[in-house]
């Protein structure tokens, strides 16, 4: 269990670094080779890494959103269980109508 738990949060982060180097990569590019500079470098660096790590970044994408499903899964199986057990908690509490 620890294992996996671990697996998914190394993919957290590896897919982070990557966009964050990514995203400083196009930035530094923009800043040194083209009359680009200052606040329109990092907004067209943000666009840029952007639409570059749709393509580069798939497979780690990939594994964060299979991360993130069972994190969130794992948040509505308690919802539903605390939901039925409210639900058999009031059933237990009504009067039984009588006939």
């Amino acid at each position: 269990m620890e294992s996996a738990r671990s697996s998914k949060t190394l993919a957290v982060v590896v897919y982070t670094l990557l966009r964050i180097a990514l995203f400083v990569a196009v930035w530094l590019v923009l800043e040194l080779l083209t009359p680009v500079h200052g606040l329109w470098a990092i907004v067209a660096a943000i666009l840029m890494s952007g639409a570059i790590s749709i393509v580069v970044l798939d497979r780690p994408r990939g594994k964060v959103g299979v991360a993130a499903a069972g994190f969130f899964g794992r948040i509505n199986a308690r919802i539903d269980a605390s939901a039925r057990a409210e639900d058999v908690d009031d059933a237990e509490d009504e009067p039984t109508p009588r006939s």
